[in-house]
């Protein structure tokens, strides 16, 4: 399992559940920050233990049930996550409900590709899109936007669907007398990296977030106007990945050069989705997936396979960036655990 577990356990016991959550309230200005700590403590640390027993178990469980195991141990991870944000959380029985929808009743050539989930406008998904400010929410996300926006499941994905894929790999090369890396962009003829440079600058600094310090990148001069390069401390690698169009997995760097206005889903909003949907199939739609499960003349079971085991092995991580990022606390690590 990913060792973002071992130092997620941090969060296991009453003492360090309460010490961090008080910290996370007094940083967002709350009201009697320990005693809210105190109050939501027991409830934190069980979300961890009960997601880590739901991921463990996940990792040895037949691929017809993995996915409801995995919905829950993910909704654990989140709702945890939640309630570092919002110390009063679950405020009412609405926000227990999942916040989102897919259709029922499939239809008897059901493809799972061109499936859909829509968000609610109450319940978990909501409450979490506020407090992480996942503004704003389209009606409905497709199966192909899900899988598209996960970058390490994206390249698999467009192989076998023939997709366009929106994700592509950026080179980074150390500069070890200065501590920099310099990273360089493909030449595309498509997508924002066919800009010239000066409007592909222009571009990622009107959509780069408010926690996402840019004065430290500096852009390269080159003769060849449409090749992009750009130096930077290493150290804010992990910073450029707060950016909507980078992600940063295991010192590999990936760019979105896809549309601005279909930008993808942070990576907890896509696994929650794309979880859901295949819960809602493992347990409603049985027939059909008993045969996806067990037959391998279908890529989508590669598909389903290949993102449930890519969940499994990254979206600790992800969780555990989150908390390293968004809180001065500084947390217990492990070299490899970061980024």
């Amino acid at each position: 399992m990913d060792n973002a577990w071992k130092t997620l356990r941090y969060f296991e016991t009453e003492p360090t559940a309460r010490k961090y959550l008080a910290a996370c309230y007094r940083d967002m200005g709350a009201e009697h920050a320990e005693r809210l700590a105190f109050q939501q403590s027991s409830r934190f640390l069980y979300l961890w233990r009960q997601a880590r027993h739901f991921y463990s178990t996940s990792v040895v469980a037949d691929l017809s049930i993995q996915p409801l195991l995995l919905f829950y141990g993910c909704s654990h991870l989140l709702k945890a996550m939640l309630l570092t944000r919002d110390p009063y959380y679950p405020q009412n029985s609405r926000v227990l409900q999942h916040g989102v929808t897919t259709r029922k009743l499939k239809r008897n050539a059901y493809m799972l590709m061109e499936d859909e989930v829509r968000p609610q406008k109450e319940g978990f998904f909501a409450q979490l899109a506020h407090a992480f400010q996942l503004v704003p929410l389209q009606d409905r996300y497709s199966v192909h936007d899900l899988f598209s926006s996960i970058p390490s499941v994206s390249d698999s994905y467009g192989i076998a669907t023939d997709k366009p894929r929106n994700w592509l790999t950026l080179k980074i090369d150390e500069i070890s007398q200065d501590n920099l890396v310099r990273i360089t962009f493909p030449e595309k003829t498509d997508g924002p990296l066919s800009y010239s440079t000066e409007t592909f600058i222009q571009y990622i600094r009107r959509l780069a977030p408010s926690v996402c310090n840019l004065e430290k990148l500096n852009w390269e001069n080159n003769k060849n106007k449409n090749k992009k390069e750009l130096t930077l401390p290493q150290c804010s690698l992990p910073e450029l990945d707060q950016h909507p169009l980078f992600r940063l997995h295991q010192n590999v760097l990936f760019f979105w050069n896809g549309s601005a206005s279909s930008l993808p889903l942070p990576e907890w909003a896509s696994h929650y989705l794309l979880l859901y949907l295949l819960s809602m199939l493992c347990r409603y739609e049985t027939e059909w997936w008993g045969e996806l499960t067990m037959s391998h003349g279908l890529v989508e079971r590669y598909l389903v396979e290949h993102f449930l085991d890519n969940h499994m092995d990254t979206f600790p991580s992800v969780i555990r960036r989150h908390f390293h990022r968004n809180h001065r606390m500084p947390l217990p690590s492990l070299p490899s655990d970061l980024y």
